[in-house]
Formats: structure tokens, C-alpha cells, sequence
């Protein structure tokens, strides 16, 4: 695809279809002549030429199409060069009737418009060096993140973290790469000779880098991925009321009739350190309707795929011991070899919750965390204790490092490559090499091959900034792009 910046563009930037207001967006040299032949306050300085305002503004008034229409609108004016695009940029807030967006789409293409193309946008804002490429993808994937650890990972991929790193390793290959060259190229002068071990010594520096950013970059389908907590346990241990005590919301429908879950309920729990997704499950035990097989079946599946299973029990159960003994049991027995919580909910309602604690706990042969889900007692330290069982501080920390493309990855592993061979290359040199002005040819060419192997490394480094990128490369990133974005 080739890119052209130097016309004017335009397309709705919010989600298509009805809402309380929709956006539409411009960008180029025309800006201003195309918001003048729809927006009232043509504010210009002559009506044969209009201008925006030489800063961020917001201007109030009404849009008029063919003469007839009108309706309240909002004008944000960006002018060049500190827009997202690095061009003069305006959007328009209208309100969101589709056909009304429709109307001033085609109103303004008429007037010179040209519709903008997927990620064109964000496009302009590369080509005017108002983002990296790395940046640029991370616009994208703000967008689609569909997780809290996502949305974190791609705000510092747009805060510009990958291309910071990289851009650090590359000044440091550069240095050494300018020194070889000048060596080489100037041959008959004076100057230090170049000692290889040192210099391998220096570009150890960068390899640990490369090594350190590719051990804790991690993929967007691993960010994805929530792990599964699911609440299971005999009937009317109050697991429902628990579930909704956790979210801060009512998910799941709670009444004192025993069995009144028969679904799998899920939503996102947020943690002190990331996400899982919390589930609700029907109660185990004997039902006399016919939905209680069904309802367990699936039950029972839930558990089968969980990372993390809350065993319920009813702190305040008067049932037998044998009772409770068989409750437990069921509970090894499905929740292994998965990790397993032992929860006492309804402590309020136990008249002596010490003696309680210690029998459940002796029956089951593992800790019981007691807590009230009616009074939310003791569920902030069930979240800790949810959250360490996870693992999520180590979640939360890779979300806080760099999420890595495959493109990406590949292009710092291939960066990688190439400088641990100028590495062995220098290793093979002699340890100190003779002056430059008597190095012999032999030496000289080891050190051009190793030239050759920085150089193919910042080409590598630059594919992720987009100091070098390709045409196909660039058509290939934004094409995954809205339309608007």
C-alpha cells in the first residue's frame, strides 16, 4: 500500500451505529476549508480563507448541511504540529444518529474529502514522527484489549517502553559500530588500535539487554488469558452470595431456597494485582427436581477447567459430623489435583466460630478461611489470598514489562543473533589488535564482518521503531486497524 499525507482525510472515529454521540475526524492541509463548509462559525479570518485556531480549542455552535439541516454540534480543533497526526486536525461531536454522521460524511468528502483508509490515522502520526511503530501498534491494541493486564501492556507499549529499550541498545551498538568504522576508514592515521576483548566486553552490555527485554516480554495471548477461580461446595453454602459479595455486584440470583443456582455465572474479578475470572456454580448434593443432574453436570465441568476452586462450606451448618465429612471428601476428591481454597462462609450466623474452625479443619486436614458474605467479613484477605494462589503478582509484573508481538520478537531475537556473532567474531580476533595504521588486511576484514553484523542488528532493532520498515510491513500493521483510528 502506498501512503499518501499530504491530502486531507476523514471518517467516523467512534463505533458505528446509534449512541448518545458519535465522532467524526479530519486531518490535513484542507482542514480548515472542509470544517468551514459544514460547521456555523466558520471561524476564519476571511470567508475565502478559513483557518483553525493556532491552538487547542474547543468551539460550541451548530452543523448545516445542505442548506436545511442543522443541529448542535462540538468542534475540537488540533493544529499542526502537536496534533496525534502531526497535522492540522479537527473532530466533530455530533449527536450519534448514524444517518446524521452519514450526512456529514458525505457532505465533507464532497467537499474535497478523501475517506480514510484502516489505521490511516494513526499512519500520519508514524509518518510525521509523532509515534514510533511500536507505539503505533500499541494505539491498536489499546482498542481491542479486551483485560486490565492488556489494556496496562499496551499503554506502555504507547508510552513508548519497547522503543525506549531498543533505542537505548541501538546508541550503544552504534558507538562500537562507529568506532570499527573509523578504524577501518582511516586506516593510515594514528589512532588507538582497536582492542577486541574490550570491545566484546562493551557489546555484552547490549546482549544482556536484548537477553533481559526477550525473558520478560511476553505474548498477547498469554495476557488474554484470565485464569478461572470457581466457587463450588454443597448446596446453600451461600456460594452465590459470596460471588456477589466478591464482584461488588449482584451476578448471581440469591434467595434462602436451597439449590437456586442451576447455571455456570461468570464475570471478571478485579484484584489488588490483576484479574481472574471469578465462576458460580450450582450446588453439589442431592436435588428432587429434574434440572439438579444437568446442573451439576456442569457444575462438575467448571471445576474440571478451573485454576483455582473456593470449596464452600457452611460455616453455620448444624448437619452431622459425617455430614460435613462426606462434603469435604466430595471436595478432594473433584478439586484434585487442582489448588483448592477451603472457605467457611456464614461465620456470622456460628454461635462459637473458634470450635467450628478447628473441627472443619481437622476433618479436612488443611487451613479454613472463615468469612461472611453478607457482611463482606474477612474478603479482603480471601482476594489475598486468591491472588497469591494465582501467582498474580508475577502476572501483574509481566503486564508491567512489554508485551511482544510475534513480529516483534522476531525481530529482536534475529537482532540478537546477529550480535552475539559480531561477539564470537571479535573473539577470534587477536586480543589487541596491531595499530591501525599496520592492520593487516586479514584482521581488517574480520573487523568488516563484524561491521556487517552490528549493522544487520540496528537494521533489526529499527524494524521495531520503524527506522526501517518496508512498505509491506507498514501496509501489514495498520491494515489490522478501525476505520477512524
Amino acid at each position: 500500500m502506498q501512503y499518501v499525507t499530504d491530502d486531507t482525510i476523514v471518517a467516523l472515529s467512534s463505533a458505528p451505529g446509534p449512541a448518545a454521540r458519535c465522532v467524526i475526524r479530519l486531518s490535513g492541509p484542507q482542514t480548515a476549508h472542509l470544517i468551514a463548509q459544514v460547521f456555523l462559525p466558520a471561524a476564519s479570518a476571511a470567508p475565502d480563507k478559513p483557518t483553525l485556531p493556532r491552538r487547542w480549542t474547543r468551539l460550541i455552535d451548530r452543523i448545516r448541511l445542505a442548506g436545511t439541516i442543522s443541529c448542535p454540534a462540538h468542534l475540537y480543533v488540533f493544529p499542526a504540529p502537536h496534533s496525534y497526526t502531526g497535522q492540522d486536525m479537527a473532530e466533530l461531536h455530533l449527536p450519534g444518529s448514524p444517518a446524521l454522521a452519514e450526512l456529514v460524511l458525505e457532505s465533507l468528502v464532497q467537499a474535497g474529502a478523501r475517506p480514510a483508509q484502516p489505521g490511516e490515522f494513526t499512519a500520519r502520526a508514524f509518518f510525521h514522527g509523532r509515534l514510533d511503530l511500536a507505539q503505533a501498534e500499541a494505539v491498536a491494541a489499546v482498542v481491542s484489549a479486551r483485560t486490565d493486564a492488556e489494556l496496562r501492556s499496551a499503554r506502555r507499549l504507547l508510552n513508548g517502553a519497547l522503543g525506549d529499550h531498543c533505542r537505548s541498545i541501538s546508541d550503544d551498538l552504534a558507538e562500537a559500530l562507529a568506532e570499527i568504522e573509523a578504524d577501518l576508514d582511516f586506516s593510515d592515521q594514528d589512532l588507538d588500535p582497536l582492542h577486541a576483548d574490550a570491545l566484546a566486553c562493551r557489546l555484552a552490555h547490549p546482549a544482556r539487554q536484548l537477553d533481559a527485554l526477550l525473558a520478560a516480554g511476553i505474548s498477547w495471548s498469554d495476557l488474554r488469558r484470565l485464569p478461572r477461580v470457581v466457587l463450588a461446595g454443597p448446596i446453600n453454602a451461600g456460594k452465590s452470595s459470596l460471588a456477589n459479595a466478591l464482584l461488588g455486584f449482584d451476578r448471581s440470583l440469591v434467595d434462602a431456597l436451597a439449590g437456586t443456582t442451576r447455571d455456570v455465572l461468570t464475570a471478571p474479578l478485579t484484584l489488588e494485582h490483576g484479574e481472574c475470572l471469578l465462576t458460580d456454580t450450582a450446588g453439589l448434593g442431592p436435588l428432587a427436581d429434574p434440572l439438579a443432574h444437568a446442573s451439576q453436570a456442569l457444575a462438575r465441568q467448571a471445576i474440571a477447567a478451573a485454576d483455582l476452586i473456593l470449596w464452600v462450606v457452611d460455616a453455620a451448618d448444624h448437619r452431622t459430623r459425617n455430614q460435613l465429612t462426606a462434603d469435604l471428601d466430595q471436595g478432594r476428591g473433584l478439586a484434585s489435583p487442582h489448588q483448592t481454597l477451603l472457605v467457611a462462609n456464614k461465620a456470622d450466623l456460628c454461635g462459637d466460630l473458634p470450635a467450628r474452625i478447628r473441627e472443619i479443619e481437622t476433618l479436612a486436614g488443611k487451613t479454613v478461611m472463615p468469612v461472611s458474605a453478607l457482611y463482606d467479613n474477612n474478603l479482603y484477605p480471601l482476594r489475598r489470598r486468591i491472588t497469591e494462589a494465582l501467582n498474580l503478582p508475577e502476572t501483574h509484573s509481566a503486564a508491567e514489562a512489554i508485551a511482544l508481538t510475534i513480529r516483534q520478537r522476531q525481530g529482536l531475537e534475529a537482532a540478537r543473533l546477529h550480535l552475539q556473532q559480531a561477539i564470537l567474531l571479535l573473539g577470534s580476533a587477536p586480543p589487541a589488535a596491531p595499530p591501525a595504521h599496520s592492520t593487516t588486511q586479514a584482521e581488517s576484514g574480520g573487523y568488516e564482518l563484524v561491521s556487517l553484523e552490528l549493522r544487520s542488528a540496528l537494521d533489526q532493532l529499527g524494524t521495531i521503531t520503524g527506522q526501517v520498515a518496508p512498505e509491506a510491513i507498514l501496509a501489514r500493521i495498520f491494515s489490522r486497524f478501525c476505520i477512524g483510528k
